[in-house]
C-alpha cells in the first residue's frame, strides 16, 4: 500500500511538473460550430480585432483640439509605435479626407508644430463631420478619442501580452499634458480578469484552508486528527493535479476548481474515517483493526461516493463546448483520485504510533447532540417536514425555471478597477470595445469600388445602425462614401488591406458592440443573423456571415453554462439509480433524490429573487452541491442499511444512523462553510458570487440530510407498512415482530 502511495504521488508531481495554463478564451469556447472557421478567415485575411487595445485619451478642459492636447495626442501616438510588440496604431491623426482637386489630406494637420487656434477649429469641425472619426475615434463632445494599439501576431493571450502590455501601461503613465489616459480593450481585460482571478484563488483558497485547519483543530484539539484530517484530501487534490498535467490538459478557469473539488469531496470522506476510527478506539479496538474496520465500513460508501460523483461528471463528456467534456473527464478522474488517496492514506496514518489509541481525539459532543436532536425533532414532526418540504421544493423548482444565462466581462474584473471604469466609458462613448465582424462575399464581375459593391455594404451598416440595435460600424464604404468620384478612383487597396480582398471578392464590416452580456448580446446577433439572411435573399451570388469573438462568446458561453446545467439532470438520474442499486431499494434511490435536489433549488431560488444568472463559475455551485448532497446521503444510508433489521423500527435505525454520521455530517458542512466563506470577500464579483452560493448550498445540503431527509424515510416506510411492495426491500416494508422483547427494548422511546 505505501508503495501505491509513492509512486501515485512520484506520477502526480511528473504530471505537475507538465501543467500548462490555457488563457485563451477561444479555447474555452472552441466547438465544433463552422463559426470559428469564419473568425479564422477574418483573422488570417484582415488581422485578428481581438489584438486591439483601445486607449482613451480625455481632456479636462472644453475640446481636444486645442494646441497642447492635440500634440500630446501626438506624442502619444509615436511612443505606442514605438513599443516593441505592437503591430499597428490607429487614431484620428491617421484619417484622411477629400482635398482641392482629389488629394487626399488628413483632417488634421501633419507637423510637428504646434497648431494654433484656428487650424485646431478647423480641424475639429472637419473631425466632427467625417464618418470615420465622429462616434468611432472622437466623442460626441470632442473631449474623447480613442487610439486603436493593434498588439502583433502571437500577442492575444494573457501570458503573451503581459510584457506589451506594460509597455504600454508604462508610456501611458510617462505624462501626457493636457490628457487623461485609461487603457481597456479584449487584451488589457483578459490580461486583468486572469491575474485578478489566479490572485484571489491563491489568495482566498489558501486563507480558506487556513480557516478550515483552525477550525478543525479547534474542534478536535488533537494534532493528530488534523494530520488524518487534512492530509489525505490535499493529497487527493495533488493526485488531482498530476492526472491533469499527465493527461495534457491545461489549466483553465474551469479545470482548475477539479483540485479544489478532490479536496471538498476528500475532506468529507476523512472526517467520516476519523469518526468510525474514533468510535473504534472508544470501544478498545487496537489502531489496526479500527483502520480496517473503517476501511469495510466507511470505505465502500466514500467508493460509492465517489464513482457516483465521477459517473455524473463524465455525462459532461456529451457536451458541445470541448471545455466542458474536458472538465468533466477531468472531474471525474479527480474525485476518483480523491478517494484514492484518503482510502489509502487514512488507515496507513491511523496505524502509525503517533495516531494510535485515543491522539485521534474526542468527537464533539456538541455537534453529535446537536445532530441527534435535528434528527429526533424530524422523526417526531416527520408527515408535517415532509409536507412542508416538498412543497418548498416544488416551489422553489418553479422559481429556478426562470434561471438564464449570462455572462459580462465585467464581472471578472475586479469591482471598481480601472479597467472596469474604461469599459464603461467607451461603452457610453464609442459604442463599446468588443468586436463584431461580418463576412461579405460579393459576385464576380464587380470591383471593390463598384458602386454595386458600396451600395451591398451600405444595406448592412442599415441592418447594424436600425434602432434598437444602434450598432457603430466601419467599411471600405464608410471610406468611400465620404470622397469623390475622382478621390476614389486613387485609393489603393493596399491601404485598406485590413478592410477589404479584391482579388478574392471578400470584404469585412468591422463593429463595436458594448459588455451588454451574453444574454443581451445573443439576442442581438440573432436579429442580425436574421436580417442579413432576408438580405442575402434578395441579393443573388452574396454572401453574408456574422461572427467575432464578442457574438461567439455570447453564443458559446450561454451554451457552456447550458451544458453545464443539463448535465445536472443526468447526473441526478444516475445517482438514483445507481443508489437503488447498490442498496438494492428502488425506493431508497427515489426518496434520496428528493434531499439532493432540494439543495439545487435552494441556490437556484436565490439566484432569481437576487437577480444574478447563471456562469461557468456558479454552474460549478450547482455540480459541487450535488457532490456534497450525495456523499452525506450516501454515508447516512450505509449506516441506515446496518442498523435497518427485523425487529426495529425505521425511526430508531435513523436516529443510530445519525449518532453514527451526523457528527461527520455536521462537522464537514461547518468546515466547508469556513472554507468558502473565505472567498466571499473577493473583489471579483464572479469569484464573491461562487463564495455566496457555495456557503448557502453546503447549509442547504446539511440541512436537507438532517431534517428532510429522515422524514422522508419514516413518511414512506410508514406507506410501505400499509402498502406492502411486492418485492423485497433493504429499508421499508419490514415488519415488527409482535412482542419481541428486542423490539420492545430497541422502539421503547418512539
Amino acid at each position: 500500500m505505501i508503495l501505491v502511495v509513492v509512486v501515485c504521488s512520484i506520477l502526480a508531481v511528473i504530471g505537475i511538473t507538465r501543467l500548462r495554463f490555457d488563457d485563451d478564451l477561444r479555447s474555452l469556447l472552441r466547438n465544433n460550430d463552422a463559426e470559428f472557421r469564419v473568425i479564422d478567415e477574418i483573422a488570417s485575411r484582415f488581422g485578428n480585432p481581438d489584438r486591439d487595445c483601445l486607449v482613451r485619451a480625455t481632456t479636462p478642459s472644453g475640446s481636444l483640439f486645442e494646441p497642447v492636447p492635440l500634440a500630446s495626442l501626438r506624442a502619444l501616438c509615436a511612443a505606442l509605435r514605438s513599443i516593441d510588440g505592437v503591430d499597428g496604431v490607429r487614431s484620428m491623426l491617421d484619417i484622411r479626407r477629400q482635398g482641392a482637386a482629389g488629394a487626399l489630406l488628413p483632417i488634421i494637420p501633419r507637423t510637428q508644430e504646434i497648431l494654433d487656434a484656428e487650424a485646431c477649429s478647423a480641424a475639429r469641425e472637419r473631425a466632427i463631420s467625417h464618418p470615420l472619426v465622429a462616434g468611432h475615434l472622437l466623442s460626441a463632445d470632442t473631449r474623447s478619442a480613442l487610439v486603436l494599439v493593434r498588439l502583433a501576431e502571437g500577442h492575444e493571450t494573457p501570458t503573451a501580452a503581459a510584457p506589451v502590455l506594460f509597455a504600454i501601461e508604462a508610456a501611458l503613465a510617462a505624462g501626457h499634458d493636457g490628457l487623461s489616459l485609461e487603457l481597456t480593450g479584449l487584451p488589457a481585460l483578459r490580461s486583468q480578469a486572469s491575474m485578478a482571478l489566479r490572485r484571489d484563488m491563491v489568495i482566498f483558497n489558501s486563507l480558506g484552508l487556513v480557516l478550515a485547519v483552525v477550525l478543525s483543530a479547534t474542534i478536535a484539539r488533537s494534532l493528530p486528527s488534523i494530520v488524518v484530517a487534512c492530509l489525505p484530501p490535499f493529497v487527493g487534490a495533488v493526485w488531482a493535479m498530476g492526472i491533469l498535467g499527465l493527461c495534457g490538459a491545461r489549466v483553465n478557469i474551469l479545470t482548475s476548481v477539479v483540485p479544489s473539488l478532490a479536496l471538498v469531496v476528500g475532506t468529507c470522506d476523512s472526517i467520516h474515517f476519523i469518526e468510525d476510527m474514533r468510535r473504534s478506539a472508544r470501544r478498545g479496538i487496537n489502531p489496526l483493526a479500527a483502520s480496517s474496520g473503517a476501511i469495510r465500513r466507511v470505505g465502500a460508501a466514500c467508493g460509492l461516493t465517489s464513482l457516483v460523483t465521477a459517473i455524473g461528471f463524465a455525462s459532461l463528456a456529451a457536451a458541445r463546448i470541448e471545455a466542458v467534456r474536458t472538465f468533466g473527464i477531468a472531474a471525474a478522474a479527480g474525485a476518483l483520485a480523491s478517494f484514492a488517496a484518503v482510502t489509502l492514506i487514512t488507515p496507513l496514518l491511523a496505524s502509525l504510533p503517533f495516531f494510535q489509541g485515543m491522539r485521534l481525539g474526542h468527537s464533539s459532543r456538541l455537534a453529535t447532540r446537536l445532530a441527534g436532536m435535528i434528527t429526533a425533532w424530524s422523526v417526531r414532526h416527520a408527515t408535517g417536514i415532509v409536507a412542508v418540504g416538498a412543497a418548498a421544493t416544488v416551489v422553489l423548482g418553479i422559481l429556478c425555471s426562470q434561471l438564464d444565462a449570462d455572462n459580462r466581462v465585467v464581472d471578472a474584473l475586479p469591482s471598481g478597477a480601472a479597467s472596469s471604469l474604461a469599459l464603461k466609458h467607451v461603452d457610453d462613448q464609442f459604442g463599446g470595445a468588443f468586436g463584431a465582424d461580418i463576412l461579405v462575399r460579393w459576385p464576380e464581375g464587380l470591383d471593390w469600388l463598384d458602386p454595386a459593391v458600396l451600395d451591398g455594404l451600405a444595406a448592412v451598416h442599415g441592418i447594424l445602425e436600425t434602432p434598437g440595435l444602434d450598432i457603430r460600424a466601419v467599411s471600405v464604404a464608410t471610406v468611400a462614401g465620404t470622397l469623390g468620384d475622382r478621390a476614389r478612383r486613387r485609393l489603393d487597396p493596399a491601404a485598406f488591406s485590413d478592410l477589404v480582398d479584391p482579388e478574392d471578392r471578400v470584404t469585412v464590416v468591422r463593429a463595436r458592440v458594448r459588455d451588454i452580456g451574453s444574454r443581451s448580446l445573443e439576442n442581438v446577433s440573432n436579429r442580425i443573423d436574421a436580417a442579413l439572411a432576408q438580405l442575402q435573399g434578395v441579393m443573388p451570388g452574396w454572401s453574408f456571415e456574422l461572427s467575432g469573438m464578442s457574438v461567439l462568446s455570447a453564443r458559446n458561453v450561454r451554451q457552456l453554462v447550458r451544458d453545464l446545467g443539463s448535465s445536472l439532470s443526468l447526473e441526478v438520474f444516475v445517482i438514483g439509480s445507481i443508489l437503488a442499486l447498490a442498496f438494492r431499494s428502488p425506493l431508497a434511490g427515489i426518496v434520496s433524490l428528493i434531499p439532493n435536489i432540494f439543495p439545487l433549488a435552494v441556490i437556484g431560488a436565490m439566484m432569481v429573487t437576487s437577480g444574478r444568472h447563471l456562469d461557468p463559475a456558479t454552474v460549478i455551485v450547482f455540480n459541487v452541491c450535488l457532490g456534497l448532497a450525495v456523499d452525506d446521503t450516501v454515508h447516512l444510508l450505509a449506516s441506515l442499511s446496518r442498523q435497518r433489521r427485523p425487529g426495529t423500527s425505521m425511526a430508531w435505525a435513523i436516529r443510530r444512523a445519525v449518532a453514527e454520521t451526523g457528527n461527520a455530517i455536521l462537522l464537514g458542512g461547518v468546515v466547508l462553510t469556513v472554507g468558502f466563506a473565505a472567498v466571499t470577500v473577493s473583489s471579483v464579483p464572479a469569484l464573491a458570487n461562487f463564495g455566496i452560493l457555495a456557503c448557502v448550498a453546503v447549509a442547504a445540503a446539511t440541512v436537507a440530510e438532517l431534517v428532510l431527509f429522515p422524514a422522508l424515510l419514516v413518511v414512506t416506510d410508514a406507506l410501505t407498512s400499509r402498502l406492502p411492495l411486492p418485492w423485497p426491500d433493504t429499508f421499508f416494508g419490514i415488519r415488527l415482530p409482535d412482542n419481541t422483547p428486542s423490539a420492545v427494548a430497541k422502539n421503547a422511546g418512539n
